[in-house]
This record gives C-alpha cells, structure tokens and sequence, in this order.
C-alpha cells in the first residue's frame, strides 16, 4: 500500500534523463541506480531464477536462486556475484568480483559462470541494439548459450538490458521477466530476498463491509472526480482511505521542461516507475496490463510482498493535459478484498472523470 510518485522522485528522474547501466548505450528510458530485473530462467532443469541489479556504471551484482526438491533430493541454491567492469571500455571487461553463497564445488561454480557469461553476452547484445523509440523490439540472433537461433525482445520498461524476453522460434518461452523493481535505500533487501513465485499468491484473508455504491457522491481534488461512497475517510487533501482494505490517491505529474520535445519518453519513464516494486513488495510483472490510447493510460498490476503474506491490486490512471502533464489516480486493494468486491471497486475507477 506504499506504492507513490513524489515530486523528489520526478525530480530524480530529470537528473538521471541520460543515465545508461550499459557502457556505449544510449538508453531511451535511463536507468537508475538500485534498479533490479528477475528472469524465469527455464534453460534449467530445474525452477531458477537469475537476477541482476544496477548500482553505478561500473558496479553491478547478478544472482541464481534455485528452491530445494525434495522429490529431486536437490537443495537450495542461492549465489550471488557482485562484480564491477571498466565503465571506460567499450567492451564488458571485469575488474573484480566477490562470490556470495558457492560451496566452491564445480556445480556451484558453473552457476557462476553462467552468471558472468548472462552479463556479459546481454550487455553485448544491447549495445548493438538501438531503442529509439517506446515500441518493443524483437530481433532473431545466433545465442549458443540458449540453443542456436532464438527470439529476442527488448523493451524500455525493463531495467539494465531492456530484455523482456527470449524464446525459441517457434515461440515456446526460454527467459522472461518474473519482476521488477528498485531499492529504496541502501538496506532495502529486495534483490538479495526474491525467491519467485508460481502465479498469483493467495492474500490472507481480511474482512470487508462495502457500503452501496447507490449511496456514493462526487469528490473532486484538483481537476479529477471519483465517486465515493461514505464508507471512505480523507486522510489528507488528496488521499482517501477505505478502511485498511484500500487507498485512493488523487495527484497531478508536472512534465518538466526537459521533456517538452519527447512527451513519449516522459511517459516512458513514469510507466516504468509506476510498475517497479521496492522494500520486498514484488511487482508480477506476467499479471501486469497496460493500456494505452493518445490521451490516456491504464496500468493495472498486481504487487506481492512475501514477508507480510499481502497481495495488493495497484490500478494508475493517466490522463495527458494539455500541459503535457498528467493528472493521476491511484487506486490500491488488497486482493482478498478485491476479489470479493470487484463491480465495488471497478465503478471506482470508472467513475473518474478529469477537467481541463
């Protein structure tokens, strides 16, 4: 339920405009550091994740993580490299590393290896690759790593690589993005914590007295209207709360003048913030859905954080003004709830209406 776009953050994010994890790329969303991404990696015989996070232009960390089988008699694996490169070269030169988690057997040390070929062979591959636009992009290349001739998909929405997926040419998934997100300080766990998860998981359950939707009134903070029932308290001038059941925001993005000519990477960037998690609140990035129009974006995700066995519904709604800016509502439910109360909450979100 902390999901938020301060005005520290879009100041950040013209700060960083041109910020690259990758030496000779020029990105069309920037990077940002503590920015992480997780793979489903099924290159495996067995459930393995692999990750990799972004500190500065030369210091980065990846991660293999594979649960314990009891019927496979195999145990868990957790190994982490954190490694820096010359940002200076225009090829990915390691300059050290430490090892976290290997038992210095060969198998562990295969995992390794295949950490620093993952790096290295991705970074590679994106820095002969130009994004100049928010379309993804998929291209067919050689990967001997992967088999032979395979599907690459590239998207700015994903940190570090912008590598959204990698298939076989028929289509059947090898690597996809299982979640992504950022460290909201130097003692946030999120990346060293993920251990992924299968699907959706269950939120615990909570109790929940919708009132009429019948009985609800307009509220209008700013340029933007929403219908609330009587059920929901103001906690401040913008903010509305049902209960502990859900949160409502209401809030306007000024476009900074650095994106005067390129409206389109704006909102780029704040889509890509949007949809990140932090502090071991895991956006599932195959539950995400975005839709987009000239005018307007609905992003619809699903957070989970494992640590308090909360699944929340996280619904942003865009809508571009004729500043260039976009008027924001933010509404998030735990899912328990909003799977008991969906027409409830989905009136909400149809209710809005936004002036100029």
């Amino acid at each position: 339920m902390k999901k938020k776009l301060s005005s520290l953050l879009l100041a950040a994010l013209v700060l960083c405009v041109s910020a690259s994890a990758i030496p000779l790329v020029k990105p069309y969303t920037p990077d940002y550091s503590g920015e992480f991404v997780y793979y489903r990696d099924l290159s495996f015989t067995t459930p393995s994740l692999v990750g990799i996070i972004y500190y500065n232009e030369s210091t980065y960390g990846a991660r293999y993580y594979c649960p314990a089988d009891k019927a496979a008699r195999t145990q868990e694996r957790d190994i982490s490299i954190y490694f820096t490169i010359d940002a200076e070269n225009g090829s990915i030169e390691f300059t050290g590393e430490n090892i976290y988690g290997s038992d210095g057997s060969q198998d562990d040390a295969d995992i390794v290896n295949y950490l620093h070929d993952f790096f290295y062979e991705f970074a590679e591959r994106r820095q002969k690759i130009d994004l100049k636009g928010p379309e993804p992009l998929t291209v067919t290349d050689d990967f001997a790593q992967f088999g032979g001739d395979v599907k690459i998909t590239y998207d700015n929405l994903i940190p570090i690589f912008n590598l959204a997926g990698l298939s076989t040419l028929d289509g059947t998934d090898v690597l996809y993005v299982e979640t992504v997100g950022i460290l909201s300080d130097t003692n946030d766990p999120a990346f060293s914590f993920y251990k992924g998860t299968n699907g959706i998981p269950k939120d615990k359950g909570r109790k929940f007295n919708g009132k009429s939707f019948a009985k609800a009134k307009p509220v209008t903070v700013g340029r933007q209207t929403v219908t609330l029932d009587d059920g929901w308290t103001q906690g401040t001038d913008n903010m509305f709360l049902l209960g502990d059941s859900a949160l409502l925001t209401l809030t306007e993005i000024a476009r900074p003048d650095i994106f005067k000519d390129s409206p389109d990477q704006f909102r780029e960037i704040l889509l890509r913030k949007l949809s990140e998690g932090s502090s071991t609140s895991y956006t599932l990035w195959k539950q995400r859905k975005c839709v987009q129009t000239d005018s307007a974006v609905k992003l619809d995700s699903i957070f989970w954080e494992p640590t308090e066995s909360n699944v929340t519904r996280d619904f942003k709604r865009l809508t571009k003004l004729s500043n260039g800016g976009y008027a924001l509502l933010s509404l998030t439910v735990f899912d328990s709830v909003y799977a008991k109360k969906k027409s409830y909450f989905d009136k909400i979100l149809t209710s809005l209406s936004v002036e100029e």
